[in-house]
């Protein structure tokens, strides 16, 4: 192909999706040639002269007619709007168009101008890499694949025309679901998920309308599914992409939901897919039955058998209909995809905030850097961070599950830190072995995902039941009359790996694991009786092939050279090498494939004719061997999914414990004393009491040690904490918080001791900021989140409420975070950590409320230097009492104030403190 000239250039900048709706439909008869109106600016249609009969020419922007590729890319990029398309044209994969400029910048790879597109390409061979990339700008991405091979072509009436083409593949972030042995994979917490919401009214009228905003999660890659009502729930989840509806979202949602995604800290961009309008609840019930139903799902034996019983019924029926309405929008959206069998499992279906779990709220998890911390956004200095010794993939996701919902379910808990307590002190045969089958597995959960989407390659399906079998049998080699672990956590762990014993005899037994790591589907069955088709393609193949041994010896004889033996040149086979001298003597007929100076390399037209045959034949084969192949990873998810799923979750469950008997030994850490929840000893009220205890994350990060505190939330549950600015106040509280979390996972904490009673919530108010784009000042954010912590709290919640008030006048300000802590004390009687710069309010709330208020200082000493200046230094130890500065001024020299202007400001303080002692001696 000639690439445009210079003048045709200046046309390429038109815009590509006004191409493709200038090209209309395509004519019956003439593929995907259409025909075009003719314009200045457009393609047009030129007839060729050499009669009425000939087709027209479409002329595209360039001025050169169109090729019938280009023809495809325009009919192809037509019929799928808003994707960008990945061509699959010989060895390489090819964009067009705008697509080309759009990869060209978020690939760095060179876009040029080619006849009438520009254009961008790719090595085949490194379509993955590329394709995370692009998905990871939040954009959805087609893959157009040839549909036909050169042989088949060969062997139709369409022998002639362009190889047929059609999008295979249609991927988003929240729907790709990486392949195992990726080396460039996310890091394995980073799985995301996608989120659908809907919106329905609760109640209120005009401006006051109120809405119940409900989401249901899915992540493709490991198959787990939560829902819930939308409480602040995105923070935790961090989805990839949002499904919405187009209209009927309120408007404070809607810009909810924008300032989420402008202000998200992952690694993707954030996409937001929208559908026109939203089911009724009765549509929405009869679409998600219908997915699992029979007629929909004949060919998945799993979902139609629980079909049957009730199970899948049932559990839709119990979801609340604004749940059942985003499930079914879910289903239809996924289903494009061909990952909609993700949601086949209900058994693995969750909510959010059971019952059973600590309520975090957003603020908490960013305030606390639970997942990741607040200076550069990564995992380091992070709570996951300090926590995460897992070895598995699937095991760091669970983890990072069992940080964000810690547990409120005494029982359940207790049994997760009895497990590690046994792990650290008994010494078992059991647990060498089960540490040891942890070691090296790949990620079994993103495996059983493949093989359900049916994606998995042969590859992958021989590591991951070799993974599978080794598990099932890891305990064989254990004498009879080892010795049970006294956890039934522990046991019930070891109790499912053998169950994976039989189903993996029953697969191994079908499969040739060394055909299948060598990604032979047509050779890695042990029982070719199982697929027939299988069989009689590979005999016609053998019949082929001794056929053409039979055509050389036909050669040999006519050519008199008994011992001429077939050539292979080059990936060509079945090659004929003729000397020159002997040319003579080769019939006319032979076709000449190849040549050097001294020898010609021809085929006889019947070795062409049985290579077509063969290569029809391995064209037929390999479409057979792929039906084989989907139908057998079909038998795996339809009777072995469920057991191979539960071991998964248990092998997960043993990583995390494992895990977190590495942080419980490390030096200063302790087993935390749960007591009854509203322990009558302390007055009623749920018991908190940590000894020298310690930031878990600040103590690792830093080479000094960490001072540690002491904190009793009993009788007084309510501390209001002053102290210098700089002085450690919120090292303090987030440790107490960070503890408390920690110990309600079942982890060890950085402490000498620790009791405490089951909180139910952390909800944290803490930080500065504005939200513009959904118009409230810092005030009112500060003032909305306060609000919102009062409504969620309970009297088993801890509630840390850092400078409340300070965005408003100093009287006002000391109003409002009076009159909520009093809230707090006399109705919602939670656990409060109060951090104030307001004296004033400190000691009248510690007045009227001595029996539910403690003041408490961060200590310091104060001396004087020679030039009459204060020094101030922490020692960042909590103390009883108020505090009798803030020391500001001091605050500012240590942030490179200049002096003068530091002394200008001691200044003013000691004249400001003189008028206003001044004032309260006189109203005395």
């Amino acid at each position: 192909e000639e690439e445009a000239g210079e003048d045709s250039q200046e046309n390429l900048s038109i815009d590509f999706e006004e191409l493709v709706s200038q090209y209309t439909n395509p004519s019956k008869g003439n593929g995907v040639k259409g025909k075009k109106k003719a314009s200045a600016s457009s393609s047009k249609s030129q007839s060729t002269g050499r009669g009425s009969a000939k087709k027209a020419v479409e002329i595209g922007p360039s001025g050169m007619p169109y090729t019938p590729l280009e023809l495809q890319v325009l009919e192809l990029k037509r019929n799928n709007p808003g994707t960008l398309l990945m061509f699959e044209v010989g060895y390489k994969m090819k964009f067009y168009g705008e697509d080309a400029q759009l990869a060209a910048k978020h690939l760095a790879i060179v876009c040029y101008p080619k006849r009438n597109f520009h254009q961008a390409s790719i090595p085949v061979h490194r379509l993955e890499v590329h394709l995370k990339k692009l998905l990871s700008q939040g954009l959805k991405v087609g893959i157009v694949e040839q549909t036909e091979t050169a042989a088949l072509k060969k062997a139709g009436d369409n022998r002639n025309d362009v190889f047929g083409r059609k999008m295979t593949r249609l991927y988003t972030a929240a729907t790709y679901v990486d392949q195992l042995d990726s080396v460039d994979a996310l890091d394995p917490m980073s799985v995301p998920p996608l989120t659908c919401l809907v919106e329905s009214p609760s109640g209120g009228l005009g401006t006051d309308e109120k809405v119940k905003v409900s989401l249901i999660s899915v992540c493709a890659s490991t198959g787990d599914v939560m829902w819930d009502h939308f409480e602040g729930k995105l923070v935790h989840i961090a989805p990839a992409e949002l499904l919405l509806p187009d209209t009927g979202l309120s408007g404070p949602t809607e810009k909810m939901l924008k300032h989420f995604v402008i202000h998200s800290h992952t690694e993707y961009k954030i996409r937001t897919e929208r559908f026109k309008s939203v089911m009724a609840y009765t549509d929405a019930f009869n679409y998600v039955t219908h997915f699992y139903s029979d007629d929909h799902q004949a060919e998945n034996i799993r979902a139609s058998q629980s079909f049957k019983s009730g199970q899948l019924i049932a559990t839709i029926a119990s979801f609340p209909k604004d749940v059942v309405v985003a499930l079914a929008h879910l289903v239809k959206y996924l289903s494009t995809f061909d990952v909609a069998d993700a949601l086949l499992e209900t058994q693995f279906f969750s909510r959010f905030t059971e019952r059973t779990h600590m309520l975090l709220n957003g603020n908490t998890l960013t305030n606390l850097e639970i997942y990741r911390n607040e200076t550069d956004f990564t995992k380091k200095g992070s709570l996951l961070w300090v926590l995460d010794h897992a070895t598995t993939k699937f095991g760091t996701r669970m983890l990072k599950d069992w940080i964000g919902r810690p547990l409120t379910d005494k029982i359940v808990l207790t049994a997760r830190t009895d497990a590690i307590d046994e792990i650290l002190t008994t010494p078992s045969p059991s647990l060498t072995v089960l540490r040891q089958a942890l070691r090296g597995l790949p990620d079994l959960a993103r495996g059983l995902c493949r093989i359900q989407y049916g994606k998995c390659t042969p590859q992958e399906l021989a590591l991951l039941l070799s993974a599978f079998n080794k598990l099932g049998t890891a305990f064989d080699r254990l004498p009879a009359n080892t010795a049970a672990f006294d956890s039934s956590l522990l046991n019930d762990i070891v109790a499912a790996l053998p169950r994976l014993r039989e189903p993996m005899q029953s697969l191994l037994g079908a499969v040739n694991l060394k055909m299948a790591k060598e990604g032979r589907k047509d050779a890695m069955w042990t029982d070719l009786n199982k697929y027939p088709d299988l069989d009689e393609i590979m005999m016609g193949i053998e019949v082929t092939e001794s056929e053409l041994k039979d055509e050389l010896g036909k050669v040999r004889k006519e050519l008199r050279r008994p011992a001429l033996q077939y050539s292979t040149v080059a990936g060509e086979e079945y090659l004929l090498e003729i000397r020159k001298a002997d040319l003579p003597e080769v019939p006319p007929d032979w076709r000449l494939i190849s040549s050097t100076r001294t020898v010609r390399r021809l085929r006889t037209p019947g070795i062409i004719t049985k290579l077509e045959e063969r290569a029809q034949l391995k064209e037929a084969l390999e479409e057979s061997a792929n039906r084989a192949y989907r139908s057998f990873l079909g038998e795996i998810s339809q009777n072995h999914y469920a057991v191979l799923r539960d071991a998964v979750n248990k092998l997960a469950v043993a990583d995390c414990l494992c895990s977190l008997a590495l942080v419980a030994v490390q030096e200063g850490y302790v087993r935390p004393e749960f007591v009854n929840d509203r322990d009558e000893a302390q007055g009623g009220r749920t018991p908190l009491e940590i000894v020298e205890g310690r930031h878990p994350m600040i103590e690792k990060l830093r080479d000094e040690p960490f001072v540690p505190n002491t904190v009793c939330m009993h009788p007084q549950g309510h501390k209001v904490i002053t102290g210098p600015n700089m002085g450690g106040k919120s090292s303090v509280v987030r440790m107490i918080a960070l503890c408390a979390i920690m110990a309600q996972i079942g982890s060890y904490v950085p402490a000498e001791s620790m009791k405490l009673g089951m909180l139910d919530g952390i909800l944290i108010r803490m930080g500065a900021s504005d939200e513009l784009a959904r118009g409230r000042s810092t005030f009112m954010v500060e003032l909305q989140e306060t609000s919102d912590i009062m409504q969620l709290a309970s009297a088993r919640s801890l509630v840390i409420l850092d400078e409340l008030g300070r965005g408003t006048s100093t009287f006002d300000g000391m109003a409002i975070a009076s009159a909520v802590l009093q809230h707090l004390i006399e109705n919602v009687k939670c656990k409060t950590l109060f951090i104030t710069h307001y004296p004033e309010v400190a000691l009248d709330l510690a007045r009227r409320f001595p029996n539910d208020v403690q003041n408490m200082h961060m200590s310091y000493t104060e001396d004087t230097r020679i030039d009459g200046t204060r020094q101030v230094t922490f020692l960042y130890r909590l103390s009883d009492g108020l505090a009798e500065n803030s020391f500001g001024v001091e605050c500012a020299r240590l942030a490179g104030v200049a002096e003068n202007i530091l002394q200008k400001a001691q200044a003013q303080a000691l004249t400001m403190e003189t008028l206003i002692s001044e004032r309260k001696r006189r109203n005395r």
